[in-house]
């Protein structure tokens, strides 16, 4: 068997498209397939031009299973995988030269794919992720081998690990590692990237892979490890058995780089009997091949005769003399893009999914990229099924803008949108004479509502899913409140972000900052506090209408909503100059201290009749003790030498958990969560951290907030269940101000330094989407979930 020859791969799956049968094409793939020597002018790389696209795709694992709820990024832009590994991107910014989309979920290697973008088109993906098992430890100080899938070895020096901010580590090392088979079959919907390089000279390579070696470095608690600066480990590449002749004594070395999602020249490879070795002082992926720059650009369209429908989801591959393939997989136009050898007589063949060839046609040489239209592939129907309905709204009437997500097994899968009329229609190869199982789900793109998910099994012929009504599910709604300081007088402006989509609560007159969000229905409460010109006072905003909860110094920190009754909590300053801890109950207030220490309450939860409270009092020998008020009646979280505050709470059932701090001595707290008043260290109380927010998913607790590495900079980090995961480097003081989870997404929201000012961020499953641009210090300080 000989080696694939494939870059930037054009592979279908999911795709957003305005569906028309015979149209022409409105989707754009490109694949750069069979590299050869370089005989013409390089092409220098640019990236840094950016068009306006959409993209859509599917993740798998190996086994062709989708992968659900996998976080999926592209350019700026966020989103998960949906129950068929699924997901869809329209119209956001992208490199031209280089678009990416990032695919992260637990488990699995980090999985990147790109391509070359067109402005205004829909480009498709598939990817399946690799799964991550550990290969073996290392001790740090002595360094070790370690043997990989497939005979692969990757051996690391003595003392040549460092931390992420690069202290050295002496500890043991966890090595997570995989070969990736240049010969496999999947080789395209694995590999990082596609195979497009960039040469040292900085022209634009496709590359001719003999295998690809990556690990992640991790220590015992999951932190990231890095090769240390002057050190250098040596990886082994085996050669399979195919390719051992062929293979040059010594060969380019390409490494991923993940900040630019492309294989950068770094390096040369030495070929030692069947083996390729080579040093490098990174980790994600290496890889060993040949490169090239003498290629044009081919595409053609591949539509079923019998109906005139696209073929979705097919095999085409593209053959040279010698023997040499490129895959591809048509997307949902039927439509195809890639690279091929120039001045070379090539063959062009659709395969079924039984691995036979069922069209043929011999193509080329080509000196110009060219393009062979719609290619017309006549099969007996018996090897087909065409798949035709037709998406209505909730009033029954078509969807004008929707889409149908389809998945079946063999790993076929499509997102087609309809027409006008809400129609659409799409075939699929079935060789194989067995019944193929599949399910889907319609969309309204306009109101966001998703149908059930119905399934079926065929053999072929034309299926006919009838009307399918996309009235039901709405995708979750991102609500989070915070502030944004106002460059005219530099006060801060309470914001609301509704999905990124930003409304200003209060107009920047006056220095206002919100605590509190709670969403009921379609109204939004926010509660804080705002300057009335005198001093600051306790408020609450219902979508954007401000009331005022006291005259006198105040503010109000936690908003909850039961039946037709409002709660805040929050704290008020006495006569005497004592905060005294309060709720307020659609606005009348009642004590819950007697105003002879300072009080205050943070958070506030109703459940049935019962009214759960936290925060802290002083107590008689000036240590605050943090506190739980249920209905009114107090008990201490922990007292003791430290003192120790409540900043949130969740109740689940009979369980009351409380997240906070303990005041260790100054700038050092202890992070602490509560389940029922017995307390769990998150962090050991060398370095400043403190828990803002709490949730609990099930039989999970996650709780966020930050840990500082020096008195400077903070890390913005959630715990689950005591395990810590940072949502940023430590490079910039960072912060969380809350945390939200639903079903299997983490939902954190808080901010981050860029150069001089603090950004608004939230973070979804640990990936960012920055709601401010810098010029003013923004903050997120609470969220919610719909």
């Amino acid at each position: 068997m000989r080696k694939n020859f494939i870059s930037a791969i054009l592979l279908l799956s999911a795709l957003f498209l305005v569906f028309t049968i015979g149209c022409k094409r409105e989707s754009v793939l490109e694949n750069p397939i069979i590299p050869v020597p370089p005989t013409t002018t390089p092409i220098a790389v640019n990236d840094l031009t950016q068009v306006t696209a959409s993209v859509s795709g599917i993740v798998l694992d190996e086994s062709n299973a989708p992968i659900a709820s996998a976080v999926v990024t592209s350019g700026a832009a966020t989103t998960t995988t949906n129950s068929n590994g699924m997901f869809i991107f329209q119209n956001i910014s992208l490199s031209k030269e280089n678009g990416s989309v990032t695919v992260v979920k637990a488990g699995y290697f980090k999985g990147v794919r790109s391509f070359k973008t067109t402005a205004g088109k829909n480009h498709t993906v598939r990817l399946q992720l690799m799964q991550k098992v550990l290969s073996g430890t290392v001790n740090a100080s002595t360094g070790g081998t370690i043997n990989s899938n497939g005979g692969a070895t990757i051996v690391f020096p003595a003392a040549a690990f460092v931390t992420s901010t690069g202290t050295a580590y002496t500890g043991t090392v966890n090595v997570y590692s995989r070969w990736i088979n240049p010969t496999a079959a999947n080789l395209p919907f694995i590999i990082p990237g596609d195979l497009r390089g960039v040469g040292r000279d900085g022209a634009e390579n496709i590359l001719e892979t003999y295998g690809m070696v990556g690990a992640e470095l991790e220590d015992a608690s999951g932190n990231s490890l890095k090769i240390a600066t002057g050190k250098k480990a040596t990886i082994s590449f085996p050669l399979p058995t195919s390719l051992q002749a062929s293979a040059p004594a010594t060969i380019q070395l390409w490494h991923f780089d993940d900040a630019t999602a492309r294989w950068k020249e770094n390096g040369t490879a030495t070929k030692t009997g069947n083996t390729y070795s080579a040093q490098v002082d990174k980790f994600s992926f290496w890889n060993v091949d040949v490169g090239s720059t003498n290629f044009i650009n081919l595409d053609y369209t591949l539509m079923y005769a019998t109906t005139n429908s696209p073929l979705v989801s097919t095999t085409t591959r593209i053959k040279r003399n010698n023997g040499s393939i490129g895959y591809g997989i048509t997307n949902n136009f039927g439509f195809i893009s890639g690279l091929v050898p120039k001045n070379e007589a090539l063959i062009l063949e659709v395969v079924s999914s039984c691995n036979t060839i069922i069209y043929t046609q011999n193509i080329g040489p080509f000196n110009n990229n060219v393009s062979l239209g719609n290619i017309v592939v006549a099969f007996l129907p018996s090897q087909s099924i065409t798949f035709n309905g037709t998406i209505l709204n909730c009033n029954g009437s078509p969807v004008s803008n929707g889409y149908i997500s389809f998945f079946a097994t063999g790993g076929y899968s499509a997102v087609v949108n309809t027409d006008v009329n809400g129609a659409f229609s799409f075939s699929i190869l079935n060789c194989s004479g067995n019944p193929i199982s599949y399910n889907y789900q319609g969309a309204d793109n306009i109101t966001s509502q998703l149908s059930s998910i119905s399934s079926g099994s065929s053999i072929n012929g034309v299926i006919n899913l009838g009307n399918i009504n996309a009235c039901g599910v709405l995708g979750n709604t991102v609500y989070a409140v915070g502030y944004e300081t106002n460059s005219t007088n530099n006060n801060n402006i309470v914001k609301l972000w509704k999905n990124g989509i930003v409304t200003n609560i209060t107009n920047g007159v006056y220095d206002a900052v919100p605590y509190g969000l709670f969403v009921s229905g379609t109204d939004v409460y926010a509660v804080g506090r705002e300057y009335n010109g005198t001093t600051h006072v306790a408020k609450i905003w219902k979508n954007g209408i401000v009331s005022t909860l006291s005259n006198s110094f105040s503010q109000a920190n936690s908003v909850f909503v039961s039946g037709a009754d409002i709660y805040v909590a929050g704290y008020e300053t006495n006569a005497s100059g004592k905060n005294v801890a309060k709720i307020w109950k659609n606005g009348v207030a009642t004590n819950l201290t007697d105003g002879t220490k300072n009080a205050n309450t943070r958070s506030i939860v109703i459940v049935g009749t019962d009214v759960y409270v936290a925060g802290e009092e002083e107590n008689n020998v000036g240590t605050t003790v943090g506190k739980l008020w249920k209905n009114g009646v107090a008990s201490d979280l922990l007292s003791g030498a430290y003192s120790t505050f409540g900043n949130s709470i969740k109740v689940v059932g009979t369980d009351v958990y409380v997240a906070g701090r303990a005041y260790i001595s100054v700038n050092l707290n202890k992070a602490i969560t509560w389940k029922n008043g017995v307390a769990t260290n998150l962090t050991g109380g060398i370095k400043d951290a403190s828990v803002t927010s709490i949730d609990v998913s099930g039989s999970d607790v996650y709780a966020s907030g930050y840990e500082y590495d020096s008195f400077t900079i903070g890390t913005a980090k959630f715990w689950k269940n005591g395990i810590a995961t940072s949502l940023t480097n430590g490079t910039n003081d960072a912060s969380t101000g809350a945390i939200v989870v639903r079903g299997t997404d983490i939902y954190v929201g808080g901010g981050e330094k860029q150069g001089s000012k603090y950004v608004a961020k939230t973070w979804k499953n640990g990936l960012p989407t920055i709601l401010t641009d810098g010029t003013n210090n923004a903050f997120v300080m609470a969220m919610t979930v719909n």
